[in-house]
């Protein structure tokens, strides 16, 4: 019985030690295990290194899509592009990145650019990026989720696709989040989100309904040459920094109530419906 006692003693030393060992992961293990066709699941890790996803074996060269076409017409240069597949389901929930995050590089000297494609589910809840987190022109084919997230640097989602409905609920952003020419074909979730640096949206693709209940504005926020297709709600959202919807196109259902513009705004050539959002206005009473 008291060696027993003594045995259990020992294990229960030796859990905290061997937890702690297993909370921190390295960046290059996880790209050896979506190498090999593991599915990654990581909960309460530490990610040590850079997850570059230029690692992958599995990679396809691709053409040139249009906005990359647009960019090199207008810096008189060409470029190869290479897409790294990741075909492994991708679950990270409450994990740290030390490390940058790297989906989307572009080499000005060789005249590539480097770009990620997720075929499987991608799950970032809860995680927190103290590095870079690059998701340019990356796309995302089935499920994922970005719930909770905080980025300590821009969060780069220029030009990203998706291919479902997505979440960035309560995601906080230090630095700037750049979202211009992202393509969100289902509904969309920003609710309580922060917004510290500036958020910009110009060209955005919302197709179906759009979620920013809630959801704070610190700094300047570009909502130019935007459509609402299906519907928008700003219910309770705070502007603290100047905010533009210059040509940005609204069609109903559109929620403004509670909304706080504390600095300027920016309404010009704005429509609802087809119509002058001016009258829209005039209904309203925002605070200001």
């Amino acid at each position: 019985m008291k060696k027993a006692i003594i045995l259990l003693a020992v294990i229960l030393l030796l859990v905290p030690t061997f937890t702690f060992a297993q909370s921190q992961v390295k960046a290059t293990k996880i790209i050896d295990q979506i190498n090999n066709g593991k599915a990654i699941q990581y909960k309460n890790a530490e990610i040590i290194g850079d997850l570059d996803f230029r690692s992958i074996d599995d990679v396809t060269p691709g053409k040139k899509n249009r906005e990359r076409r647009e960019e090199t017409r207008r810096k008189n240069w060409s470029t190869n592009v290479y897409w790294y597949n990741v075909k492994s389901p991708v679950s990270f929930i409450s994990c740290v990145f030390s490390g940058d995050v790297i989906g989307y590089f572009h080499d000005d000297k060789k005249n590539e650019t480097h770009n990620v494609i997720f075929h499987g589910d991608v799950n970032f809840q809860g995680c927190e990026f103290k590095g870079k987190s690059a998701f340019k022109y990356a796309k995302f084919l089935e499920k994922a989720n970005f719930k909770d997230t905080k980025y300590h640097k821009e969060a780069l989602f220029k030009y990203t696709s998706f291919s479902t409905d997505i979440s960035f609920s309560n995601a906080h952003f230090y630095g700037d989040a750049n979202f211009k020419y992202t393509k969100f074909p289902q509904s969309v979730h920003f609710d309580s989100a922060t917004f510290q640096g500036d958020a910009n949206f110009k060209y955005t693709k919302f197709p179906q309904s759009v979620h920013f209940n809630s959801a704070t504005f610190q700094d300047y926020v570009d909502f130019k040459y935007v459509k609402f297709p299906k519907g928008v709600s700003f219910e309770n959202a705070e502007f603290d920094g100047d905010a533009c919807f210059k040509y940005t196109k609204f069609y109903e259902p559109v929620n403004f109530d509670g909304v706080d513009f504390k600095n300027d705004v920016d309404f010009k050539y704005t429509k609802i419906d087809g119509k002058s959002f001016t009258r829209y206005l005039l209904k309203k009473k925002f605070k200001k």
